[in-house]
């Protein structure tokens, strides 16, 4: 084992490590964007008609169409936003800051999500929700990094 530890040890240390963050922060930025992209354009067309989704859940169906400018703004924007500012670490220890904020709300999209739309509205169980549990995997990372 310590002859395997000896080949690959090496790769984790070198200056190309570096890749393996910013493909998660790209990644996350653009799926957090593509999944945005749908609701601005439903928003441009019918600006006072909140979501369809929205009005079953909860707490969220008792300000429709607030919550879906809010979601909206948060998957288009502020989360590929913050987490992409956040790599640049010449900004200095605000891009920590930004990074952590993008991942914070990220994770709690993603659990409002999964547990009251999914769960909750759709019914669905643990493996509908495969795709989304690693959306906020990976906004757990940036949140703890």
């Amino acid at each position: 084992m310590s002859l395997l530890n000896k080949a690959v040890g090496s790769i984790s240390e070198t200056r190309m490590g570096i890749l393996s963050e910013w493909s998660l922060r790209l990644a996350l930025a653009f799926l957090f964007f593509s999944h945005g992209l749908p609701k601005i354009e439903s928003l441009i067309s019918a600006p006072g008609e909140p979501f369809g989704y929205v009005v079953p859940m909860a707490f969220f169906g008792g300000f429709p169409l607030i919550s879906s400018y809010l979601v909206t703004a948060a998957e288009l924007v502020i989360i590929p936003l913050f987490v992409l500012v956040g790599g640049l670490k010449f900004i200095g220890p605000n891009a920590r800051a930004l990074s952590t904020l993008g991942g914070l709300i990220g994770a709690c999209t993603m659990l409002i999500i999964i547990f009251v739309f999914h769960f909750g509205v759709k019914g669905e169980g643990i493996l509908d929700v495969k795709y989304q549990l690693s959306l906020l995997a990976m906004s757990l990372y940036f949140l703890f990094k």
